[in-house]
């Protein structure tokens, strides 16, 4: 690797914990697994409930033109106590420096060429004001096996799906009264996903709604709707009036609609912005206000918003204490072309990770050592011709599932500027993408943990207190 790569190694030597993610002695799986003082007949019949419960409330996707249920695997896993002790420190630092790079954009021209937003997006995210560059849902991505191994490969302020059908399936599974009593046992906090109506709350406190008034849900036209059916469900549950819609649609318009979920893609927003005007215009004004406005998203889901905060030549933007969160949770991370040559990447095809830095699903993520020798130099030109995101290959977790070798990540669920709580995938492909198979895991964090909100050393808007973590 680089120089630079070679210095924040050293960095992290002192992060060099063993310390793993998950605690086994607090983990519940079907498959032929025994939690401690549960028997596996007895797991295996509460799933057996847990399906037919889920398919009563519509927990379902489309695969191949039929409803099957969504990929929720029958397996809880808790967090170790010292492992959720370090992300309660430094995760908030990594949220603010983040933010810094979402307030520098408009006046830091180096920020602003490197992150090099879309020319369609440009104009409407320097048109949008101060107060809306911010993220009201993200997730944290992370893979790796333990404190010193674990780093957080990817920001995505867009879609909540994944988190929605967990904080579903868990309540289902928290109502059966041994697995409740086995979760007091284990000291499993209680978190965002708990409620019920947590999505609801999200975006009445993120565009002042409430209950009662009219909300539209944009999406792509023969997209992907995972998660609008149960928004919808969630929303007229709360008295709202929810519309269905693309943001080129008209219906939104006479319904006077002015507050609004947009389940869009920024790969998606590119290719189908015709007929856009009236609701860029309105976002933008404040007369539409959406969950991860305009700014936020358009900027914070750019996947290069990792390289500069890795990249030494920005490091005066940041704090003390947020440089020293980048170094522990932030992979080595540059732009091709704008801090890493190709040769350093034709080097060793196998040290890098290489993403389009608005793709999704991990439709552009190519991993050199699952890449094929003689089609490198291909993806790593075709990186620097597009200033894509490089990374150092940080592997997953390691795990047996169904008794094949498996990958399985974390997510860290961050509400209007504060921990919201976990959801993780497993799955036998390296990127750990549900879209390309595998399933999802619920996870728990533990009872006493003290996280720092965001908003308490940034100047963002403060979390609600329902959206704080720890106990109800």
């Amino acid at each position: 690797m680089t120089g630079n790569s070679m210095e924040h190694g050293a960095a992290n030597a002192d992060a060099g914990s063993t310390v793993s993610l998950f605690d086994e002695t607090r983990s519940l799986y079907a498959q032929g697994h025994i939690a401690r003082g549960l028997p596996a007949d007895r797991i295996e019949a509460v799933e057996r409930e847990v399906r037919a419960s889920a398919w009563r409330e519509g927990l379902t996707v489309t695969r191949e033109g039929r409803e099957v249920l969504y990929p929720m695997l029958t397996s809880v896993r808790t967090l170790t106590s010292a492992f959720e002790q370090h992300l309660a420190r430094h995760l908030p630092d990594i949220v603010t420096a983040w933010n810094k790079i979402l307030s520098a954009y408009r006046g830091n021209q180096e920020i602003r060429r490197f992150l090099a937003v879309p020319a369609s997006l440009r104009g409407w995210v320097d048109a949008t004001p101060p107060e809306t560059r911010r993220v009201d849902f993200c997730r944290f991505d992370m893979v790796g096996g333990s404190i010193g191994t674990a780093r957080i490969v990817e920001f995505n302020a867009n879609c909540p799906g994944g988190v929605l059908f967990t904080g579903a399936f868990r309540r289902i599974w928290a109502s059966f009264p041994e697995i409740k009593e086995l979760f007091g046992q284990w000291g499993i906090a209680h978190d965002t996903l708990h409620e019920r109506e947590w999505f609801a709350k999200l975006l009445f406190s993120s565009t002042g709604a409430a209950g009662g008034d009219t909300v539209a849900l944009f999406h792509q036209a023969g997209g992907n709707t995972l998660e609008v059916r149960k928004m919808r469900t969630i929303l007229e549950a709360e008295g709202c009036r929810v519309i269905v819609t693309h943001p080129g649609a008209d219906d939104w318009q006479y319904a006077d609609a002015r507050s609004a979920y947009l389940k869009y893609g920024v790969q998606a927003a590119l290719a189908d912005m015709s007929g856009w005007k009236p609701f860029l215009e309105r976002a933008v004004s404040g007369d539409l206000a959406i969950v991860n406005p305009l700014a936020g998203r358009w900027i914070g889901d750019n996947k290069l918003c990792l390289a500069v905060m890795s990249d030494l030549r920005f490091r005066g933007l940041f704090s003390s204490a947020e440089i020293e969160a980048i170094d522990r949770l932030i992979p080595f991370s540059r732009k091709a072309g704008d801090g890493i040559g190709g040769h350093e990447l034709l080097e060793d095809r196998r040290a890098w990770i290489i993403k389009g830095p608005y793709d999704t699903q991990g439709r552009s993520v190519y991993v050199g050592a699952e890449t094929h020798e003689a089609l490198w130099p291909e993806t790593v030109a075709r990186a620097l011709r597009n200033g894509w995101l490089v990374q150092e290959a940080v592997e997953p977790c390691r795990v047996h599932w169904d008794g094949k070798p498996a990958y399985q990540d974390l997510s860290v669920v961050w509400l209007r500027g504060s921990f919201g709580c976990y959801t993780s995938r497993i799955s036998e492909n390296f990127k750990v993408n549900v879209a390309q198979g595998g399933g999802r895991q619920m996870v728990f964090g533990n009872t006493g943990i003290s996280w720092t909100a965001a908003s308490t050393r940034t100047a963002v808007t403060p979390a609600p207190v329902w959206l704080a973590g720890g106990q109800p």
